[in-house]
């Protein structure tokens, strides 16, 4: 796997290891900064599915396959477009900073997924 996704991966495990952190412990803050309020069993499933994520980032990153690889990288730019997505309109009908940051977070990773992506089939000298 070529170095941009390996680092892509990382960042992402750091950041979802957090967010799930903030999830499980500090519900009442994170609620109090999105403009979905506080809802302490929907928070913790965010976390569980967090840490779900984890799991699979983890596994891709330390065995490399590429079948494996792109079925990870396919269902992270079609979830995380979603959720980006899902944080835009949020964002446009609430006025709520936190989901602008989370929309364009989530559409810049979407690029970094895509960008690593090509750069793997570049050095496996495959055409798109």
């Amino acid at each position: 796997m070529n170095k941009f996704l390996k680092i892509m991966f990382v960042l992402v495990i750091v950041a979802m290891t957090g967010a799930t952190l903030l999830q499980l412990f500090f519900p009442d803050y994170m609620g109090r900064h999105s403009s979905y309020g506080v809802a302490y069993g929907w928070q913790r499933e965010i976390a569980f599915w967090n840490i779900a994520m984890i799991i699979i980032l983890l596994a891709v990153n330390i065995k490399y396959d590429w079948f494996y690889l792109q079925a990870v990288l396919l269902a992270l730019i079609v979830g995380g477009t979603c959720i980006g997505t899902n944080h835009l309109v949020r964002f446009i009908v609430h006025q709520s900073f936190i989901n602008g940051v989370g929309a364009l977070e989530n559409y810049l990773l979407v690029l970094g997924w895509f960008l690593g992506w090509l750069i793997e089939l570049k050095t496996r000298n495959i055409k798109v």
